[in-house]
């Protein structure tokens, strides 16, 4: 018997119910007990195209979506069982919706149990809705899982009744019905998988990562956000749209990504705490903006959700290959700040501290997340989101008091103020006697335009300084950490820290000891940190989803021992298997051994 740790996918057609058919028995799931992780993969169009979910339970906290295999797989067509079947582990499962065609001899294994449920046939004949069958293939798996007949019934019915009312939540508990009846009369359980309610569970958010950003956000004090929407930040603008006015903030869907970073700036320039959200094809139009903050200094937090590029590319799939375009992104010496989350609880915290950091240092921020990071659910505790740590710090912002006080002195306010720490007095329009330019032009201290060149180096040399010593030496950026121990090193960031952790958790398991750093602050790049760290290592292999070992490249930038890092690098638009990485570590191992020998 295998209790309370399974991973299921759910596969059907764009417009199959294979999300809502997840989505019900993650709550099921949850309510039980259990910790859960999904996995999106999802095509770009609506309607059609083969598109599926992973949801993964278990008893324990996991972190990542994606296990090697399946023990599950729901199928609704046989095109998917044909894509998903080589993932099945041995004495998985695959249930599969024959009311249209049997599957061919050469779909059947001998080491996986087959489930034969006619789904869309009970839909249309017994109910008249062929749309239905995803909740007849929800009755299905609770009777083979042993859930909780009652409780699925209930979470059925609240589902659908908040969003469609109570004869179509009605119509739902029918096909309910119907699928465990059937699956109750005609199936003779063979699996050894079964749901059992966890007894004294912990308090659990189940929540997606733009969501977790968004509410940062918010209680981060931003008041404005401007957005064009785009796979896979459009959440982000969904939510903001309906939460962000109840709290006197304003939401703008632009016309197009220029004008979206253009409204932001324009709001950040008044003094409000403002965002723009994007994805790949977007920060390439709104870079120039980004170039116009970095100038006239102008704070303004850049939400960059990384996909499959160039160009349109993947829309719905991950990568994390704008890591050039983040740090170097635009023309001149344009530096900014980089920070990247590796989980959902970051995902919140960094949403509140980009905004922070972009007010203190007057600076765009981009807060880097993927795919895989943005779009999934994960499980986590509710003390893991704690307000009472929020702290709001909005820099070197005058008061009119003390505005007046340098007035009175016979003063000038200089917007762009010489300083040691390169961060100057910053005022918001309407201050009586703080007015100043702010364009993209070269300038002196008061803000108008100059081409004198040793007024050039000193405000190029203030804009350097306060991001590469005051901001980077603070101890205000995210801290790099390091989990684990060993010669062997692995560095990642995002949501490469769900599969290295589990991976280090198996390799542990097998006596190979691994230490990882997983990097936050991408920009201004903890030189110094990342030398220890490799220093300390026999070899270290930088986990990356992109094709040209971005980050590795980085990394070498500065550390001249190049033939200590290994790259391994993803880039067919699916998220690393933990597998991937225990494989890649074990052939370091068995390399590090036959030249010992």
């Amino acid at each position: 018997m295998i209790k309370n740790d399974i991973t299921i996918r759910v596969a059907g057609r764009a417009g199959d119910g294979s999300l809502t058919t997840a989505d019900i028995l993650s709550k099921v799931f949850k309510d039980m007990g259990l910790w859960l992780v999904t996995y999106k993969d999802f095509p770009s169009n609506i309607r059609g195209l083969p598109t599926n979910i992973t949801l993964r339970a278990n008893e324990k906290r996991i972190y990542y979506g994606r296990k090697d295999k399946l023990d599950y797989l729901l199928a609704f067509d046989k095109k998917n069982v044909e894509i998903h079947i080589e993932d099945v582990i041995e004495n998985g499962v695959i249930i599969y919706d024959n009311s249209n065609e049997e599957l061919s001899q050469d779909l059947i294994r001998d080491y996986i149990h087959y489930y034969f449920i006619p789904m869309q046939s009970i839909a249309k004949n017994q109910l008249g809705l062929e749309v239905i069958k995803n909740i007849i293939a929800v009755g299905v798996i609770t009777y083979l899982l042993k859930m909780d007949y009652e409780k699925t019934k209930e979470i059925i019915y609240n589902h659908f009744l908040k969003t469609k009312g109570d004869k179509i939540a009605s119509k739902n508990i029918e096909a309910f019905d119907a699928g465990y009846n059937y699956a109750k009369e005609n199936i003779k359980k063979v699996d050894e998988y079964i749901i059992e309610e966890v007894k004294n569970p912990e308090k659990t958010y189940f929540i997606m990562g733009n969501e977790a950003l968004a509410f940062g956000a918010i209680v981060g004090g931003c008041r404005f956000y401007a957005s064009y929407p785009i796979t896979p930040a459009s959440e982000v603008l969904e939510i903001l749209s309906k939460e962000l006015p109840k709290y006197g903030g304003v939401v703008v869907q632009a016309e197009d990504e220029i004008a979206s970073i253009n409204f932001a700036i324009g709001a950040a320039y008044a003094g409000v705490r403002a965002m723009t959200g994007t994805s790949g094809p977007g920060i390439s139009l709104k870079t120039e903006t980004i170039g116009l903050a970095v100038m006239n200094e102008t704070p303004l937090v850049i939400y960059l959700a990384q996909r499959a590029g160039p160009s349109t590319g993947l829309p719905t799939k991950v990568e994390q290959s704008d890591i050039y375009h983040a740090i170097f992104g635009g023309h001149g010496d344009a530096p900014r700040i980089v920070i990247a989350p590796g989980n959902v609880k970051e995902m919140f915290e960094f949403a509140v501290l980009a905004f922070n950091l972009a007010e203190k240092y007057q600076t765009p921020v981009i807060l880097l997340a993927d795919q895989v990071l943005a779009q999934n659910k994960y499980t986590i505790p509710i003390d893991e989101i704690n307000l009472k740590k929020v702290k709001i710090e909005r820099g070197k912002i005058l008061t009119q008091k003390e505005l007046d006080e340098i007035i009175s002195r016979g003063g000038k306010y200089l917007r762009y103020k010489i300083t040691d720490d390169g961060i100057s007095p910053r005022t918001i329009p309407g201050m009586e006697g703080g007015i100043f330019t702010a364009n993209s032009n070269e300038h002196e201290e008061d803000g108008y335009t100059t081409e004198h060149p040793k007024k050039r180096e000193e405000m190029l040399e203030k804009r350097l300084r306060k991001i590469y010593q005051t901001a980077k030496y603070s101890g205000d950026l995210p801290e790099n950490l390091i989990f684990g121990s060993g010669e062997i090193g692995i560095i990642g960031f995002g949501f490469t820290y769900g599969p290295i952790m589990e991976a280090m958790e198996r390799l542990k398991n097998e006596n190979i000891d691994v230490q990882f750093l997983q990097l936050r602050t991408l920009w201004p790049l903890d030189e110094e940190g990342i030398k220890s760290f490799i220093d300390s290592c026999e070899k270290v292999i930088v986990v990356e989803q992109n094709a040209q070992g971005q980050l590795a490249n980085v990394i070498k930038m500065f550390y001249p021992n190049h033939d200590k890092i290994e790259s391994l690098r993803k880039y067919d638009g699916r998220g690393f298997t933990p597998k991937d990485i225990v494989d890649k570590v074990k052939e370091i191992v068995r390399v590090s051994s036959s030249l010992l020998t």
